[in-house]
């Protein structure tokens, strides 16, 4: 019995060594964006804080990286909610490759913040009063743009049917096209500088979105992985003078199922305490929190991400 457990520690401690010798790789877009930007950040601080080795390994978008990391190819991926939703599913973008069974959540980092926002002057005060008003079409080099307008707009029961198509190739130029008066509505960021634009320039103010349940299913029906939050003013987003209802999709750390458990451990484990380094790393990460770095999004989370997250109290 003593020689049976003696092996079994061995084994334990042989496992351990071996996984923070090898290098694990967090897939991502290319270098200058966002995904990537997040995906340093966590590979620096969990290199820093524990006996891993992390480090970027730039692929592409999630359509690129979310298989890899079904495959057991790439250890780690960085993805919003709405892609990594789709992939388990295996629809929309993922209809052709199918489904990714093997991708899990190890995190939800921080939420990107979208959208309607109008002229402060304009007589439309809420997403109904979007029907027959111009609103950018196409997006032939931003679908996600079309997607998440699209999401918003099922909230109060409209298509994109229901409005006057102006075609624009990305969402830039779509707040360019609304600064010139072309568009009377536009879907986009809510904390990006294009926005802050905006505002400085003709004034904006967001529309907020209908929330009930039955509003938030039919936004997760064409987005999933989303959700409406509540937000107040601040600084970070301009446009709002009171509580409002906006889409908010996370940024989610993916991992395999093929990734050790105690390697998702610590990873999760380096993002849950060094919330300060991430931020130093990048801004976004100051909308990280990290009491909902376990939270629901429609996808399975990693065992090793559960086992940290329950260990908390989460």
């Amino acid at each position: 019995m003593k020689h049976a457990v003696l092996t079994a520690v061995l084994a334990v401690s042989l496992a351990a060594n071996a996984a923070s010798a090898r290098t694990f790789g967090i897939g991502s877009n290319p270098q200058g964006s966002l995904a990537y930007s997040t995906a340093a950040g966590i590979a620096k601080v969990a290199t820093e804080t524990s006996d891993l080795k992390v480090r970027v390994i730039p692929q592409g978008g999630p359509i690129v990286t979310l298989p890899l990391v079904n495959s057991g190819e790439l250890d780690f991926s960085i993805s919003l909610s709405i892609p990594a939703a789709f992939a388990t599913q295996g629809k929309a973008m993922f209809t052709k490759p199918g489904k990714q069974p093997n991708v899990r959540v190890a995190a939800a980092l921080f939420p990107l913040q979208l959208g309607f926002f109008v002229r402060k002057d304009s007589p439309i005060r809420a997403i109904a009063d979007l029907k027959g008003k111009r609103l950018g079409s196409g997006y032939p080099k931003q679908r996600v743009v079309l997607l998440t307008g699209a999401a918003k707009l099922a909230t109060a029961g409209l298509t994109h049917k229901d409005v006057v198509g102006v075609p624009v190739p990305n969402g830039v130029r779509q707040v360019d096209d609304f600064m010139a008066g072309k568009i009377d509505a536009v879907t986009f960021s809510l904390t990006s500088g294009k926005t802050a634009q905006a505002h400085a320039k003709v004034g904006i103010r967001v529309l907020s979105l209908p929330k009930t349940p039955e509003s938030e299913k039919a936004m997760q029906k064409i987005a999933p992985g989303s959700y409406i939050a509540t937000i107040g003013p601040s600084p970070a987003h301009p446009g709002i003078s009171g509580p409002t209802n906006i889409f908010e999709a996370p940024f989610l750390l993916m991992a395999s199922s093929k990734t050790p458990d105690e390697v998702v451990y610590e990873v999760a484990k380096a993002i849950h305490g060094n919330k300060k380094k991430l931020v130093a790393s990048h801004k976004a990460f100051k909308g990280m929190q990290e009491s909902r770095l376990h939270l629901d999004v429609g996808i399975a989370y990693h065992p090793g991400a559960k086992r940290f997250y329950t260990e908390k109290g989460m």
